[in-house]
């Protein structure tokens, strides 16, 4: 059966910008990836009206989601910036209709920290993860690592251990100039490598970071999120 791998963040762009490399990687290799973003991101253009920024931005998403490889876009449509505000109960059951349906054999989502600690991206991390454990599927759950380990050069190891959960690095050496071409996908978000993908792809790391965080008995860093 094909593997299924499914990806769960606030905005578009989380997905390019955080996991890029992972995403490709593994859509690369075979595996169904599906995208869900809570919101359309529609508060991420200042001076410009709501919807036609969520139009923006869901059309750079479904551009970055093709060039990653990915099979499935899904947008949960609540409100940017105030994803915390939403019904709890209502989000999580449809989260769990999307865990049913897909049936995944890898979730990723954000760390208890959100990166940056944005309360949309700390919402999805409680969310995604009351979702994840009420629906008691076979499957693994990933966070990223808390945002200081983000940052860690090609080369310099992350520490063993984060978030009470073994650090697992996935190399994405190879996946590099799709994650950049991803990312400038989001034009509207200014990406940070706007150059030849294959010149600015030197820049990033050459590895992306999570914890395994479900389930948490036998625990140990793995190299592949599937194996």
């Amino acid at each position: 059966m094909t593997p299924v791998l499914l990806a769960i963040f606030a905005h578009p762009d989380d997905e390019s910008f955080a996991v890029g490399g992972t995403l490709a990687k593994y859509a690369a290799e075979g595996a169904r990836v599906v995208l869900v973003s809570a919101t359309r991101g529609e508060a991420g253009l200042p001076g410009m009206s709501a919807a036609e920024t969520a139009r923006i931005r869901e059309a750079e998403l479904r551009a970055a989601a093709r060039t990653l490889g990915a099979a499935r876009v899904e947008f949960l449509d609540y409100v940017d910036g105030h994803l915390f505000q939403a019904d709890p109960q209502e989000v999580v059951d449809r989260l769990t209709g999307l865990l049913e349906e897909e049936r995944p054999d890898v979730v990723i989502t954000f760390g208890r920290d959100g990166i940056s600690g944005h309360p949309d991206h700390v919402a999805v991390h409680q969310l995604v993860t009351q979702a994840f454990d009420g629906a008691r599927l076979p499957a693994r759950l990933f966070y990223l690592v808390p945002s200081e380990a983000t940052q860690q050069g090609c080369g310099i190891p992350p520490s063993k251990d984060a978030d009470s959960g073994p650090v697992t690095a996935i190399d994405v050496g190879a996946y590099r100039v799709t994650k950049v071409r991803a990312m400038q996908c989001h034009a509207s978000q200014k990406p940070p490598y706007p150059g030849n993908p294959e010149e600015e792809a030197g820049k990033l790391e050459c590895h992306e970071y999570f914890i395994l965080a479900r389930p948490r008995a036998g625990q140990s860093a793995v190299t592949d999120i599937f194996a």
